[in-house]
């Protein structure tokens, strides 16, 4: 998408996402004058792996560019500044030459389960932690290692311990964020908010130094920790042969980067303290600025520094969300497999396929004749964190049709969200009068509705929910260019449409609520 451009300073925002990068280039007023997608492959393996190629991510981020400043038709001088966020809890090992030496290990990966789950034990145990390195970490950190292993702290564990060439070989363990910032500055950095996953540093204060008893503890060589900078600083700037190749200014300024909870808040216009954001992307999270430091571990909740000042961001992370969608559409609906009417139609997924399923699921109604569905396709995090649990179908009956099981998959994802409100608002300590909704399954007029049925509060779609992360980054780097204050930024953010929760439908999804939370209780130990 493009528009006329007219500002006269200009942003290049960069959101490396597990499905690949999007691309924005964004006016000193907020607008996202042009922006492109690039798409990148997730590798999953057996025993729990899961990689992405950090190579195919540099290449997707300088095609991806490359097609927005064409686009855009701006001069390179007029792009003056960087800003990347990425997904994150996802480790890329480089060498001394900055150049990754295997494949970056994924936020999907629970390789490293075993030896978070070895480093946290001790005595006596709460919920399988020590309790007094479960304090520690709680206190210091916010939150524990994940005992799935999904955190950075569990795959660079991981690679010590069953690849110890790759170990040996790695100078630094960066997040996606700080890696394309090494691309494009040759400065290896990070900072205390990309390298939150870590578990490495006292987040009770802005720090840029790791925490001698986090890293004791981690077993993690601290040489092959990067330097950390200020959250509101410059990481440097952009390598003159790579600012050519991209067509944009020599010299532009690179900001210290952002993981895409902070970014999507700060795009979403969720500034404000209890204002909060749901993000349907590939994951799913919601996102709040509150006041405090605050952890609830019971519900895998807690909050992280912001780069707004003196603030946090909580952190509530439901895991697969939009993949969910996506794997039941790929694998079961359009499979190539002798089933498929047409062999050559099945070999390619229609492009559109998610509206396709939205207008399908329409056609059930709502409670999806009494199909319940489990979105917890590789294990649940928040509000319940559950390594081995699994998901499925549960109702079935002779008379159930596919739109009925394409419908339960709307909600029952809706239904997580709605579990994931209750701990979340008390952990806050307010209610949310509604949600702001983001993220690629914000474009669904369908979906938003079932959310807004099955919570029970207005849902308000963004406009071009896609871009949020974009435009998050690109008013962090505004902000810092002194361009944009943090106060300015909900009134340049769009709402769509607001979607009201339909009383009759409300009671109906709450006592599929129980049923939803009676499913999840009662099949924990079947996958455990």
């Amino acid at each position: 998408m493009s528009q006329p451009a007219t500002a006269q300073t200009y942003v290049l925002a960069i959101d490396l996402g597990s499905g690949g990068p999007k691309v924005g280039l964004v006016d000193d007023n907020g607008v996202v004058v042009a922006s492109a997608v690039e798409r990148c492959a997730i590798h999953l393996l057996p025993d729990g792996g899961a990689e992405q190629d950090p190579h195919e991510w540099w290449a997707a981020v300088r095609q991806a560019t490359k097609r927005v400043v064409a686009a855009a038709g701006v001069p390179p001088t007029a792009i003056t500044a960087v800003s990347c966020t990425s997904q994150w809890a996802v480790v890329v090992p480089v060498d001394a030459n900055g150049e990754p030496v295997m494949n970056a290990i994924h936020w999907l990966d629970t390789r490293g389960g075993p030896y978070n789950r070895k480093i946290a034990q001790g005595f006596p145990s709460i919920q399988g932690y020590g309790a007094y390195k479960l304090y520690r970490w709680i206190t210091k950190v916010g939150l524990p290692p994940t005992l799935s292993g999904v955190d950075s702290l569990g795959h660079m564990l991981y690679i010590k311990n069953e690849r110890p060439e790759i170990y040996r070989k790695t100078d630094k363990f960066l997040e996606p964020m700080d890696y394309l910032n090494l691309r494009l500055t040759g400065k290896c950095a990070a900072s205390q908010i990309t390298a939150l996953p870590f578990l490495m540093t006292d987040n009770r204060r802005a720090t840029t130094e790791y925490d001698p008893w986090l890293v004791q503890v981690s077993g993690v060589d601290p040489a092959k920790l990067p330097d950390l900078l200020p959250n509101d600083a410059v990481h440097g700037t952009v390598l003159p042969e790579v600012a050519a190749d991209l067509g944009i200014a020599s010299g532009a300024v690179v900001i210290v980067a952002s993981n895409d909870n902070h970014s999507a808040a700060i795009g979403a216009g969720a500034i404000a303290d209890g204002e909060a954001v749901a993000v349907l992307g590939t994951s799913g999270f919601l996102a709040t600025h509150l006041a405090s430091k605050k952890s609830d571990l019971t519900h895998l909740l807690t909050s992280i520094p912001s780069p707004l000042p003196d603030r946090y961001l909580l952190l509530a992370e439901l895991g697969n969300t939009g993949k969910v969608l996506e794997s039941f559409l790929n694998n079961l609906v359009y499979g190539m497999d002798p089933l498929a009417v047409d062999a050559v139609a099945a070999s390619a997924l229609p492009a559109d396929r998610f509206s396709l399923a939205a207008e399908l699921a329409g056609q059930a109604p709502p409670g999806s004749e009494g199909v319940l569905f489990m979105p917890w396709f590789n294990g649940s995090l928040a509000p319940s964190e559950e390594p081995a649990m699994r998901g499925g179908f549960l109702g079935l009956s002779h008379k159930t049709t596919r739109a009925a099981l394409v419908r339960s998959v709307f909600e029952g994802i809706a239904m997580n969200w709605r579990w994931l409100l209750g701990p979340s608002q008390k952990l806050v300590g307010r209610q949310f009068d509604h949600l702001r909704l983001g993220g690629g399954g914000a474009l669904s007029d369908f979906w938003a509705q079932v959310m807004a049925d099955v919570c029970g509060i207005p849902i308000h779609q963004l406009a071009d929910p896609r871009n949020a992360n974009v435009r998050g980054a690109a008013f962090l780097a505004l902000q810092r260019l002194g361009l944009l204050t943090f106060a300015e930024i909900p009134k340049l953010v769009p709402i769509a449409q607001v979607y009201q929760p339909d009383p009759a439908r409300h009671a109906l999804y709450s006592r599929q609520f129980e049923r939803f939370q009676a499913a999840f209780k009662a099949n924990r130990g079947v996958y455990g």
